[in-house]
């Protein structure tokens, strides 16, 4: 990600519609899955600017990483500490976790199923995962390349890397179901009149984003337990099988 889109996204991510209303539909699909009766150690990879270390930190023993130094200096800019400047593969041996998460990450990840890898092995046994990527090759735009995007992707390509790195998937789902429509025609219509632009990490006016937001909210009870067949992202939610995978990628 560009370095300059930090200090965007620490201003934007609790008001925007996507950013703000995304973490309050993960934060429900966590409750409706996990055991909050008892002590739960997550890490967010990718942590960003700390939007979502900062929610988890509220119902969790939450830790984060991410190999940017500004992203880390944001997050401690919220008071969270339990921060690692790095990536997956140098953090610290022995820790382990209940549950680990990906939020719109895997898809800046050059090798997604080294990083799954390294993320099975810092889960205790049964311990969860959650992803979240951008969907649908076809509506990869500047945007995607702005923010350092290596792939969209589809279901299968999703299934196919988390499988393979030792997980068992309870539930895959498209999501932003609703709006996709609108965003289709937007996405085609830029296209055809070459007017492509970053507005979408701008907030629309009050009342636009307002509705937008109570739109995607319509989608926060449904998601723990639906699979939607289209949206603009997909949501993974697996489990580590007791099985090791092996280090060799898929053929």
């Amino acid at each position: 990600m560009e370095e300059q889109v930090y200090p965007h996204l620490y201003r934007i991510e609790k008001e925007h519609w996507w950013y703000a209303t995304r973490l309050g539909i993960l934060m429900h699909f966590l409750e409706k899955h996990m055991d909050l009766s008892r002590r739960i150690r997550s890490l967010d990879v990718g942590c960003g600017t700390g939007a979502a270390m900062e929610m988890f930190s509220r119902r969790f023993e939450a830790y984060g990483l991410d190999p940017s130094p500004h992203a880390i200096e944001f997050c401690r800019q919220r008071g969270l500490t339990n921060l690692f400047l790095g990536d997956l593969a140098g953090y610290p041996a022995g820790e382990r976790f209940d549950l680990v998460t990906f939020l719109d990450v895997l898809e800046h990840v050059e090798d997604d199923r080294g990083a799954l890898l390294a993320a099975h092995k810092l889960l205790g046994d049964g311990g969860k995962l959650l992803i979240t990527v951008p969907a649908f090759p076809s509506l990869w735009s500047p945007l995607d390349v702005m923010l350092h995007h290596k792939r969209r992707y589809t279901p299968g390509q999703l299934r196919e890397v988390v499988t393979s790195a030792g997980f068992l998937i309870r539930h895959l789902t498209y999501f932003n179901t609703l709006l996709f429509p609108v965003a289709l025609v937007r996405r085609v219509a830029s296209r055809a009149t070459h007017t492509e632009t970053m507005g979408d990490l701008e907030i629309p006016g009050r009342a636009l984003n307002t509705i937008l937001r109570k739109i995607f909210e319509l989608e926060k009870p449904l998601i723990p337990k639906v699979s939607f067949p289209f949206g603009l992202s997909l949501l993974c939610w697996a489990e580590k099988t007791s099985e090791s995978p092996t280090g060799r990628s898929p053929s």
